[in-house]
């Protein structure tokens, strides 16, 4: 437990995010909201003792102003549910009753902007305190985005996740709780050894493959910061605010898909894989990425009526 709680609520709250952790979950999932939660009624319901309706309604009606409504509704939903499982009276909020906002489309880079941002990373400005800093960037950005890693997959990598005999690199408990190997080209296993040889010497015990200047792993606010920096330093559009570190990894997605395109790949038979290397969930994230493709991959077969519904034999 990473997070305090003070609220009449906090007791159930702990046990209840302990409850989740016992199943698989990341406290993180639950604990950020549920904080929020508690210091909100400490403020303005010290004395509740019950979830009500009132309570849960105006906690989700104050996250409009920064778009976190669905968010606090889906925590506080869940913490009903655990409290009307132990017997204790709640009010369980109707599903869709704050609908999440409509995401913006993913930034697909061209290739000119990729190149100049890899160019940035390749010449980040050194540091006298942290002089890991200028190896560190080149690599865990070029990482990210030939893995398609998400942001804190990348951050929280081990130094024991790289098999360098093997080129894999094991992501352990990430979204959903999926573990899974990536097999990783050697170009870039061979660059990821000479960074580590380079790390070793700075960090002759580190667990984390990029270690912060404490030791620790990099906080996802650093890792935004540093992208966009090097963002700047790369020439591109520095208007473009929807260019995030997790853009790499939807373009990870999108070039596969093209390159698979132009290859003639089945997709019914590829999207599987990339869906299991992406650590999707469903089939479905996946697929959300075919229609970010340009019009002539929508015109291939697999997308008509007749690539989605089966024949049917006269006999039927």
């Amino acid at each position: 437990m990473s997070r305090s709680f003070s609220s009449n609520f906090a007791f159930d709250i702990i046990q209840m995010v302990e409850y989740k952790e016992a199943l698989g979950y990341k406290p993180s999932s639950y604990e950020w909201n549920l904080q929020n939660f508690d210091h909100f009624c400490l403020k303005n319901y010290p004395k509740a003792t019950v979830l009500t309706r009132e309570i849960v309604l105006e906690w989700c009606q104050e996250g409009k102003e920064n778009r976190r409504s669905e968010y606090r509704a889906s925590a506080i939903r869940e913490f009903a549910k655990y409290l009307t499982a132990i017997g204790k009276d709640a009010f369980i909020l109707p599903a869709n009753w704050f609908p999440a906002p409509k995401a913006e489309l993913p930034y697909l880079l061209t290739d000119e902007e990729l190149s100049n941002f890899f160019s940035a990373t390749d010449n980040y400005p050194s540091r006298a305190n942290s002089p890991l800093l200028e190896y560190i960037v080149p690599v865990i950005f070029r990482l990210q985005y030939a893995c398609g890693m998400r942001p804190q997959e990348v951050r929280l990598l081990k130094r024991v996740d790289f098999d360098f005999k093997r080129n894999t690199i094991y992501i352990e408990s990430s979204k959903w709780c999926r573990d899974r190997r990536l097999s990783v080209h050697p170009e870039l296993m061979a660059l990821c050894r000479k960074y580590d040889v380079i790390a070793q010497s700075y960090f002759n015990d580190r667990t984390y493959f990029f270690p912060s200047q404490s030791g620790g792993a990099y906080r996802y606010n650093w890792l935004t910061a540093t992208f966009h920096k090097c963002w700047k330093l790369s020439g591109n559009n520095n208007s473009s605010k929807r260019c995030v570190p997790y853009s790499l990894r939807h373009n990870f997605a999108t070039r596969t898909l093209l390159r698979w395109a132009q290859e003639g790949k089945d997709f019914n038979v590829y999207l599987p894989y990339l869906s299991n290397y992406m650590g999707h969930s469903t089939f479905k994230c996946t697929y959300y990425y075919v229609h970010l493709l340009p019009e002539k991959l929508s015109c291939m077969d697999f997308m008509g009526s007749h690539g989605i519904i089966p024949e049917v034999s006269d006999e039927a």
